[in-house]
């Protein structure tokens, strides 16, 4: 036989030689499908995402974060009002800042364990205090930053109360942050609403419904007189909100929840700055915005009345302030009744760090801002003079600084050229290292008379030493 030669095993049949050669193919592809699988195993269910669209050529690398849910979401099957709810943490990174916790009743969602998006929940279990008869699940959900991650359902819990608590004083519909709250009584009644007389029994208030994210203080605990009542004083709010509730509860009663209230603000105490901590050297204020802020003692915005704020800096060199960028330079800045905070722009000709600080009636913290060098603009030959001695290295190295606009030395690492109308030796281009090239190396021979050196760097005009003698 003539033609390609048979390089396989000649005791193999054509048809086992065709396995073979299809076998790597097919457990290649079959590799890769298990892979696939198992990737959409792990983080496909319920595992919160992030994509993005991109148009264009190139190459690039990209870490991609994944929020994980909760898992093993767990309530009692029967329960009081008092349902325990227990979950396991996200695992991975992003590690969660915290969960929030849903109640699901029929096609209705309720925030539950006094949490919300803005009121977080750190650990791994909380107690529904307030759940009403019925059958209900719970969806725990993980948040980071922006990302949330919501866990698969509990299974269901049957909530089957046979006392209650009631208010039989509400709190007042509204009160000033850090201020006592009216005070509030509760009572014990019977399943069928027959006043409960029951001393002794402990019942702990908290925070039902938290708009503000606010902390309930005073004593949160309080014991039923013999009249199974009892009554809660000195509560108070620390942060502003709309619709605060209160929310009763204690073992074995169905938890009752108050009417909404409203904390405001309080007195303001102090101003708050907040803005950019860096900026370049610019003879207008483009450093901005600085956003000055009016507050109480809890941090709540105050909008009560007008305030007048001096900005000032400890700076050298020539600074300025502005409310718009690069606007007219003005010398204080006005926060106006009904509104918290306002805006203003800094300009500093002096590269360094500037404290600025806030003059006004109410407490002010500094804040500190890097002024950084602007664009390259001069060279500038120095420290000292120019005197060589012929035939010998120039003593101390001559330096030529790369400086801004302001006569800030710059971070500039340009090359410098140097020139001179008289017999100048040595290594005459160096970069500069931190805006300073220096030259070590060079010599003057023979003599000289009215000699200079010239200095220039691209895009920026050359500058002349000094004028001397040698020889």
């Amino acid at each position: 036989m003539s033609g390609r030669p048979n390089t396989s095993s000649p005791e193999a049949p054509h048809g086992f030689r065709r396995g073979l050669v299809l076998y790597p193919r097919t457990f290649s592809r079959g590799v890769m499908a298990c892979v696939a699988m198992v990737v959409v195993a792990l983080f496909g269910a319920s595992a919160a995402s992030a994509y993005w669209p991109a148009s264009g050529t190139g190459s690039t690398t990209a870490a991609v974060a994944t929020l994980a849910p909760p898992t093993n979401v767990a309530v009692p099957a029967t329960s009081n009002s008092n349902v325990s709810v227990t979950w396991t943490a996200s695992t991975g990174t992003p590690a969660p800042t915290g969960y929030y916790v849903t109640r699901v009743t029929g096609a209705t969602s309720m925030l539950a364990c006094g949490s919300s998006p803005a009121a977080l929940i750190t650990g791994t279990a909380c107690t529904d205090a307030s759940a009403p008869e019925g059958t209900h699940h719970y969806v725990v959900t993980a948040v980071h930053r922006s990302w949330t991650a919501a866990s698969l359902a509990s299974g269901n819990v049957t909530v089957d109360n046979i006392n209650t608590i009631n208010f039989i004083v509400q709190p007042g519909a509204s009160v000033t942050a850090g201020s006592a709250l009216q005070s509030v009584t509760v009572e014990l009644r019977t399943a069928f609403g027959i006043k409960l007389l029951a001393p002794g029994v402990q019942v702990t208030i908290g925070i039902g419904n938290n708009p503000g994210g606010g902390t309930l203080s005073g004593t949160l605990t309080a014991t039923t007189n013999i009249w199974g009542e009892a009554t809660f004083t000195g509560l108070s709010v620390n942060k502003a909100g709309t619709g605060y509730t209160l929310l009763a509860t204690s073992t074995g009663y169905a938890g009752a929840v108050s009417t909404p209230f409203n904390v405001t603000a309080a007195a303001a105490t102090q101003l708050v700055v907040t803005g950019p901590a860096s900026g370049t050297a610019s003879a207008t204020a483009t450093i901005g915005p600085f956003t000055v802020q009016r507050q109480d003692a809890y941090g709540n915005p105050v909008t009560t009345g007008s305030i007048t704020v001096t900005p000032a800096s400890n700076s050298t060199g020539t600074k300025v302030f502005a409310q718009t960028t690069g606007g007219a330079t003005v010398t204080s800045v006005t926060i106006p009744a009904g509104a918290s905070s306002a805006s203003f722009f800094y300009g500093d000709t002096k590269a360094g760090t500037a404290r600025i600080t806030l003059g006004s009636t109410l407490t002010a913290q500094p804040v500190d801002v890097t002024i950084a060098p602007a664009a390259a603009a001069s060279l500038v030959f120095g420290p000292g003079s120019i005197a060589p001695v012929k035939n010998q290295t120039i003593v101390p190295a001559v330096t030529v600084s790369i400086l801004d606009g302001f006569s800030n030395l710059t971070t500039s690492t340009a090359s410098v050229a140097l020139q001179s109308n008289c017999n100048l030796k040595g290594t005459l281009t160096q970069a500069a290292t931190g805006g300073v090239a220096s030259f070590a190396t060079l010599v003057f021979n023979g003599t000289g008379s009215n000699c200079t050196i010239v200095a220039a760097s691209t895009g920026l005009p050359p500058v002349t030493s000094n004028t001397f003698n040698y020889g």
